[in-house]
C-alpha cells in the first residue's frame, strides 16, 4: 500500500508537471470513454433494466402459430386462448389484452373543461394479476365484468388520475364519462406502473367486453401473456402448448387448420432489431476508443523516451525494470481515471443531448418506456471498469518500452535522449492499427448513410406535403367490422373541414400508411373454395371518400368512395394494384367480388385500383391490400387526413374547431404533418446512422491527429539525419518525398488491414441496410479514399516542417 501511495504521489507530480500533455491526453481519453459510456446508457435504459413487474422473468407471451420459421407467431383468437387457459398447467396466470387498444374520449370535468382524447386498452379480468400489480386505490376487474353490457368500468393510470382529476381519492367508486357513457372508476394504478405495447403508454383500461365478433376462431385480435408457475421452464411451456394446439386443431379442423401455439419472453418482444443496432453502436464506440488508446500510447511512448535517461539512471542505482514498468502503469491508470471521470461528465450532457435530438422518450418500445438517460449505478460500473481497461491497455506498450534496452545505451552520446529503432516501430504499428479500426467504423458509417439515402429515395406511392393528420376515436357497439357508429361522420367530415378557407380536400383512414394494417381473409367469387387453413387474405382498412384525392394516391382504374357508399347500396371495395395483380392478373378486377371471410361472407364488389402505397414502411415490400367506406364498415379509431394550401401546421386549431361543431365530445389526438410522419418512419434507420457518421468522424479525427503526432515525433528524432542529407545536397523535395514515402507506407499497410476488417465486421450490419450489401465496392472505394487523403495530409503537415530544417542547427543537433 505504502508503495501504491508512493507511486500515486509520483504519477501526479509527472502529470501536473507536464500539463500540455496531461490535458491532450485526458481529453482523447475523455471522447473515447464518454462515446461508450452515452452508448451503454441506452443500452442499460433499453435492455438491461428488468421489467417493473414482480419476478419478470417469468412472464411469457402465448402465441398461435401457422407454419413454420422465425416469423410464424401471431395474435390469438378469444375462443382458442380459453382453450389453451382450461387445458394449460404451466401457468400460475393467463391473460389477454387488445392488439390495438384506442383512444377514448373524456368529457368535461369540473377541473378539465375541455374534452380529451387518452390512450386505453380493452383487457381480460386477470390482466393485472397476472402481471402480479395491485391498484394503489380500489380494486381491478371481477371475471363477471368482461362481458358486454356489463363493461361499464374503468381503471385509471397514476398520471391521468392526478393529473385530469387532482388525485381526489373520492372519485372511485363514482362515474366518469367516457365516450359520452357513464363508466364507474373502480381503481387507480400506482404512479410506477407503465404499460405500452407497440404504442405509447396506456392511460387507462376497461374490461374486455366480449362482442359478436371476437367469438370467431378465426378473429384474431387479442394478445395472450402468461405468468410461468415456479419451477416451470420455457422448453415445458411450449412442448405443452404445442400438444394443446394439436387437440385443438384436430376438433376445430376448418377454423384452426394449421393452427400451431408458442411461448416466448415478454422481455424480448420486439426487442431485436434495437438489440442489434446498440451492438453495432458499442462496437463502433469501442473501436474509436481502442483508437484514442493507440493516440494516448503513442504519447506515453514519445514521453518515455524522453525520459530514458531517468529510467537508466533508476536502473544502473538498482530500481528493477518491474518496478519502474508499475509506475508507467501507475500513471496511465491514473491518466485513464481521470479521461473516465471527465468522460462521465461528457456522458452526462451527451445523455440529455442524445435523449432531447432523437426524442427516446417517444421510442415506443415495448414495455419499456425510455424516461431518460441517467448514469446510474450500473452506468458508474461500466465506465469505471473501461477506465481501467483503457489505462492497462494503453500503459501496458510504454511500461514495456521503458525497460527495454541495455542500461548504457541512454548514457551514451553525451546522454542525448535517443530511442531505440524498435519504439518508432512499435509507433508505426500503432499508427497502423488505429487506421484500421478508423476504416472499419468509416465504412459501417458509409453503408449506414448509403442505406439511408436509398431509402429515402422510395416513392411512398403518395404526395404527403401539405397533408395534416390527426387521430380521433369513433366508437360503434360491434368493433372492428360492425357498421358504423356515426353514419354521416364522412359526410359531415367533409362539409365542416372543406369549407375551412385553404383547406383543399378532407377525407380519413383507420390505418394511416407507415402506421401498420388489419388483416383480413376472403374468398374469391369465381373460383373454388379455399382449403381450411388456405384462405387468402390482404390488408385491410376503412376510409371516407376523398381519402385518395388528400393524400395524392391516384385511382388507376374505376372509382374511389362515394357518399352513396351506404349500408343501403351495394357493397364495395377498392383494392391496391397488387392485389389486382394477384389474384386476377389477365382479367380486369373492376366488378369482380370477394366474400369476406369466407364463402358465406358479406359480398363485396370491386369499384376500384389504387396505386401501390408503402403502408408499412418504406423499407417493406408492397403487400396486398383492400379497402370499405367507412359508410359500409366503420371502424373505432380514424385517422382524419387533410390537404392544406400551405403550412399544414397552422390549420390545426380551425380544423379541431370545425370536427367540434359536429363532434363536439371527441377531441383529436396526435396531430402530425404527413411529412413528418414519412420522416419518423425512418427513425429505427436515422437514430444508428446518425451515431455511427459522428462516431466515424470522431475516429477520422482521432485517426488524423495520432498520424501526424507520430510523423511529427520521427521528424524530431530524426532531425540530425535530415541535417545530414541536406547538407550532402538532398533538397526539400528530396526530404519531403522520404517523409511522406515511411509515413505513407504504414498508412497504406493500415488501410488494406482495415479493408480486410471491413469486409469481415460489416456483415453485422445487414439486418441494418436497406438494399446495400456489406461488401458494398463504392462505399469501400470512397472510404478508403477519404482515409487515405486525410492521412496524407496528416503526414503532410509534418514532412512540410522537416523541409525547413536549417542544416546546420541540425547538425549540432543533440
Amino acid at each position: 500500500m505504502v508503495t501504491l501511495i508512493h507511486d500515486l504521489r509520483y504519477a501526479v507530480r509527472m502529470l501536473v508537471k507536464n500539463p500540455g500533455f496531461t490535458i491532450v491526453a485526458v481529453l482523447t481519453l475523455a471522447l473515447g470513454i464518454g462515446a461508450n459510456t452515452t452508448i451503454f446508457s441506452v443500452i442499460n435504459a433499453t435492455l438491461l433494466r428488468p421489467l417493473a413487474f414482480p419476478d419478470p422473468d417469468r412472464l411469457v407471451l402465448v402465441w398461435e402459430t401457422f407454419g413454420k420459421g422465425p416469423d410464424n407467431i401471431n395474435i390469438v383468437s378469444a375462443p382458442n386462448i380459453w382453450d389453451f387457459k382450461r387445458q394449460a398447467k404451466s401457468f400460475a396466470g393467463m391473460a389477454i389484452f387488445d392488439s390495438a387498444g384506442r383512444g377514448y374520449n373524456l368529457s368535461p370535468t369540473g377541473t378539465k373543461q375541455e374534452a380529451e382524447q387518452v390512450s386505453g386498452l380493452r383487457v381480460s379480468a386477470d390482466f393485472f394479476p397476472t402481471l402480479g400489480v395491485k391498484p394503489l386505490l380500489g380494486r381491478t376487474f371481477l371475471p363477471e365484468e368482461e362481458t358486454l353490457g356489463r363493461d361499464r368500468e374503468v381503471v385509471l393510470s397514476y398520471g391521468l388520475w392526478k393529473n385530469r382529476y387532482n388525485g381526489d381519492p373520492a372519485l372511485v367508486g363514482k362515474t366518469i364519462k367516457i365516450d359520452g357513457e357513464d363508466f364507474t372508476l373502480v381503481g387507480v394504478m400506482p404512479r410506477e406502473f407503465q404499460w405500452q405495447f407497440w404504442s405509447g403508454p396506456r392511460q387507462l383500461w376497461v374490461p374486455v367486453g366480449y362482442t359478436k365478433t371476437d367469438f370467431g376462431r378465426g378473429d384474431n385480435s387479442f394478445i395472450c401473456i402468461a405468468r410461468l408457475k415456479p419451477g416451470v421452464t420455457m422448453a415445458q411451456a411450449k412442448a405443452e402448448m404445442e400438444a394443446i394446439a394439436s387437440g385443438v386443431r384436430q376438433q376445430y379442423p376448418k377454423e384452426d387448420a394449421n393452427m400451431g401455439a408458442t411461448v416466448t419472453p415478454l422481455g424480448e418482444f420486439g426487442m431485436e432489431n434495437l438489440k442489434a443496432t446498440l451492438l453495432v453502436l458499442l462496437a463502433a464506440v469501442g473501436f474509436v476508443l481502442l483508437i484514442a488508446c493507440v493516440n494516448v500510447a503513442n504519447l506515453m511512448l514519445a514521453r518515455g523516451a524522453a525520459r530514458q535517461k531517468e529510467f537508466a539512471i533508476r536502473r544502473a542505482l538498482g530500481a528493477a525494470g518491474s518496478r519502474i514498468a508499475l509506475q508507467m502503469l501507475t500513471e496511465s491508470l491514473l491518466l485513464s481515471l481521470l479521461g473516465g471521470a471527465a468522460g462521465l461528465l461528457l456522458a452526462i450532457w451527451s445523455n440529455q443531448a442524445l435523449f432531447h435530438v432523437f426524442q427516446l422518450d417517444k421510442m415506443h418500445l415495448p414495455l419499456r418506456a425510455v424516461n431518460s438517460l441517467s448514469v446510474d449505478g450500473r452506468v458508474f460500473v461500466f465506465t469505471l471498469l473501461v477506465s481501467w481497461l483503457t489505462g492497462v491497455l494503453f500503459g501496458l506498450a510504454p511500461a514495456v518500452s521503458a525497460i527495454r534496452g541495455e542500461v548504457s545505451d541512454p548514457l551514451k552520446e553525451g546522454g542525448r535522449g535517443s530511442t531505440p529503432g524498435g519504439g518508432m516501430l512499435l509507433r508505426n504499428a500503432l499508427v497502423t492499427s488505429e487506421v484500421a479500426l478508423a476504416l472499419v467504423v468509416l465504412c459501417g458509417a458509409g453503408l449506414m448513410i448509403k442505406s439511408l439515402s436509398l431509402l429515402l429515395g422510395v416513392d411512398p406511392g403518395l404526395n404527403p406535403k401539405n397533408v395534416l393528420t390527426m387521430r380521433m376515436s369513433v366508437p360503434q357497439d360491434e368493433i372492428y367490422v360492425g357498421p358504423p357508429g356515426l353514419p354521416r361522420f364522412c359526410q359531415d367530415l367533409d362539409e365542416h373541414v372543406s369549407a375551412i378557407p385553404g383547406v383543399v380536400s378532407a377525407g380519413a383512414i383507420a390505418h394511416l400508411p407507415f402506421e401498420g394494417n388489419a388483416g383480413r381473409g376472403f374468398q374469391i367469387e369465381g373460383q373454388p373454395p379455399a382449403k381450411p387453413g388456405e384462405m387468402p387474405g390482404a390488408n385491410y382498412s376503412v376510409a371516407c371518400p376523398n381519402y385518395f384525392r388528400t393524400m395524392g394516391i391516384p385511382i388507376l382504374r374505376g372509382r374511389e368512395f362515394k357518399q352513396q357508399d351506404t349500408l343501403n347500396s351495394e357493397g364495395v371495395i377498392v383494392i391496391n394494384e397488387t392485389m389486382a395483380r394477384k389474384f386476377w392478373p389477365k382479367d380486369d378486377p373492376i366488378g369482380k367480388a370477394i366474400r369476406l371471410g369466407g364463402s358465406d361472407g358479406p359480398r363485396l364488389t370491386v369499384v376500384g385500383v389504387f396505386g401501390d402505397v408503402h403502408h408499412t414502411g418504406l423499407d417493406s415490400p408492397i403487400q396486398r391490400q383492400f379497402m370499405r367506406p367507412y359508410m359500409q364498415a366503420g371502424w373505432p379509431v380514424m385517422s382524419v387526413v387533410v390537404r392544406t394550401a400551405n403550412a399544414p401546421g397552422t390549420f390545426a386549431a380551425p380544423i379541431k374547431k370545425a370536427i367540434a361543431e359536429f363532434l363536439p365530445d371527441r377531441p383529436v389526438s396526435d396531430v402530425e404533418a404527413m411529412e413528418d410522419v414519412v420522416r419518423n418512419s425512418t427513425g429505427s434507420r436515422r437514430f444508428p446512422m446518425l451515431l455511427l457518421s459522428g462516431f466515424a468522424l470522431l475516429a477520422l479525427a482521432l485517426a488524423a491527429i495520432g498520424i501526424a503526432g507520430v510523423v511529427a515525433y520521427s521528424v524530431s528524432q530524426r532531425t540530425h539525419e535530415i541535417g545530414i542529407r541536406m547538407a550532402l545536397g538532398a533538397g526539400p523535395r528530396n526530404v519531403l518525398a522520404l517523409v511522406l514515402r515511411r509515413g505513407l507506407t504504414w498508412v497504406f499497410a493500415g488501410v488494406a488491414l482495415g479493408i480486410l476488417g471491413s469486409l469481415a465486421l460489416t456483415r453485422l450490419l445487414a439486418g441494418l441496410l436497406f438494399e446495400v450489401k456489406p461488401a458494398d465496392p463504392l462505399v469501400l472505394g470512397s472510404v478508403a479514399a477519404l482515409l487515405s487523403l486525410v492521412a496524407a495530409i496528416a503526414n503532410y503537415i509534418p514532412a512540410r516542417r522537416a523541409t525547413k530544417v536549417d542544416p546546420m542547427v541540425a547538425l549540432r543537433y543533440e
